[in-house]
């Protein structure tokens, strides 16, 4: 008798295990889609699911998995700089023909305490 209840609560554990270490399987699913360069864009929720994808300890770690080789450059990152010498030229067309796309004009909020329209 204290065999059986030995492997009965042997079962039980091996079953609350299992069950726990669904979350874990999940690593090995987002392995295989960072080799596959066809799944590079792949989201976390896709691979774990949603459920899931919220017990991750950071918003870092739910962004989309993105490939090796990627990165941005530190010139993109330096202090101050101007993507375009013109003000309200377009980014994306600094050597091309200037047009102006979004020149900047803030209304006077809290943060900047209308320091801007004086």
């Amino acid at each position: 008798m204290d065999f059986k209840l030995c492997l009965v609560a042997l079962l039980l554990a091996l079953a609350v295990a299992v069950e726990a270490s669904q979350l874990h399987d999940a690593g090995w699913g987002i392995a295989r889609y960072s080799h596959d360069s066809s799944l590079v864009d792949v989201s976390v929720g896709d691979v774990i699911g949603v459920d899931n994808e919220m017990m991750l300890d950071s918003e870092s770690s739910r962004r989309t998995l993105r490939g090796r080789g990627r990165y941005i450059s530190y010139g993109a990152l330096k202090k101050n700089g101007i993507p375009c010498r013109r003000r309200g030229g377009s980014y994306y067309n600094c050597g091309g023909p200037r047009r102006q796309v979004n020149p900047y004009r803030r209304g006077c909020t809290y943060i900047t305490r209308c320091a801007r329209q004086a």
